[in-house]
């Protein structure tokens, strides 16, 4: 009998043990999804454009499924930090400040209890744009209780700029923020989500704390805070089996990026990465280019090679790796500048060293 008690109690002790680490586990996840909005209900723009019915729906399946929306700048501080944060952790973001994210998303986020950020670009409000909020708009939303980000001044492809340049609009942009709000944001997301190593480091310098591009995937504690991913939300991207997939997806840990620069000096590139704490085998991953299509991958250990068979086209380019492991989606998402021309504006000299 003495014997069995033994057994018993080293069961219930190993289940105990097991028990106390898996809930560990949950209660230091150190990522979140960033979801990223422009306009609403406006039929005329759908590459931008959520439609109202859409975002319905989006609200309604956070609510329903227990997901914890949070402001923005506490998200920043926990990946900043290390601390953790609670499962099915989510932020809003809206990008250019449309008079929509108040006519029509603010009152459905302020029904349902949600927090959001929104990026503005400052001279589009000076120049008082029939679509974009007014100074006094904003006023009112950062009195609500509404994060107000950065989003540059002239609203510029910065790659496409000297040093001086940006460094000029973003001054300019910090003083207009200053002398309206009386205070500057400390978070940015890059114009169109381009940004190079130099501009990063600019943007850095100019105080900010951390800065958003446009590339998918979660947001974790190992990612470089000046390149913070979003998924971007509109007409096409928004339907609910893309919707649920996105919020769903846990961070690939991807570390030791390579290159290190968005701008891509060399074309086609080599890319490369680290997954830390591999959720399953890596085997399994696929990695897809700016073409949609399936990229070759090299993989030793931990370690992740791509050498795509083709130059990327010129502009912006993304690059997505997923894997499924344990009934889950893990996503890991690069956005890049293949050294030409994007929407007609060319990379500046300083990236052609």
């Amino acid at each position: 009998m003495r014997g069995l008690n033994r057994f018993l109690y080293y069961g219930v002790s190993c289940v105990l043990a097991l028990t106390a680490t898996a809930i560990s586990a949950v209660a230091q996840d150190t990522s979140a999804i960033v979801l990223m909005y422009h306009r609403f209900g406006e039929a005329k723009y759908p590459t931008t454009n959520t439609r109202l019915d859409q975002l319905d729906a989006h609200i309604a399946y956070l609510k329903d499924n227990g997901f914890q929306v949070r402001p923005l700048p506490d998200i920043v501080a926990a990946l900043k930090s290390g601390a953790p944060l609670p499962p099915k952790t989510l932020a809003i973001t809206i990008d250019d400040a449309y008079k929509s994210v108040i006519t029509q998303a603010l009152p459905r986020f302020k029904q349902a209890g949600f927090s959001f950020t929104v990026f503005a670009a400052t001279e589009a409000i000076d120049k008082k744009y029939s679509d974009i909020m007014s100074w006094d708009d904003v006023r009112a939303l950062a009195a609500s209780g509404v994060t107000i980000g950065a989003h540059g001044h002239t609203h510029p492809h910065m790659p496409a700029l000297s040093a001086k340049d940006v460094r000029q609009d973003l001054a300019t942009m910090m003083a207009r923020f200053k002398a309206e709000l009386g205070t500057a944001p400390t978070l940015f997301a890059y114009p169109f989500g381009e940004a190079g190593r130099e501009d990063i480091d600019m943007v850095r310098a100019a105080g900010f704390v951390a800065a958003f591009g446009q590339n998918s995937g979660p947001v974790y504690a190992e990612v470089d805070l000046f390149l913070l991913p979003r998924f971007a939300l509109n007409e096409n991207y928004g339907a609910m089996e893309r919707f649920k997939l996105v919020v769903n997806t846990k961070p690939l840990r991807a570390t030791d990026l390579i290159p290190n620069d968005p701008v891509l000096r060399v074309n086609p590139p080599m890319l490369g990465f680290k997954v830390k704490d591999p959720p399953g085998s890596l085997q399994g991953l696929s990695c897809f280019g700016p073409r949609d299509e399936r990229l070759a991958l090299m993989i030793t250990g931990a370690n992740v090679a791509i050498k795509p068979d083709s130059a990327f086209p010129q502009g912006r380019a993304r690059v997505n790796c997923t894997l499924k492991a344990n009934n889950t989606w893990y996503w890991f998402g690069q956005e890049f500048l293949a050294g030409g021309a994007t929407e007609g504006v060319a990379v500046h000299a300083r990236y052609k060293k």
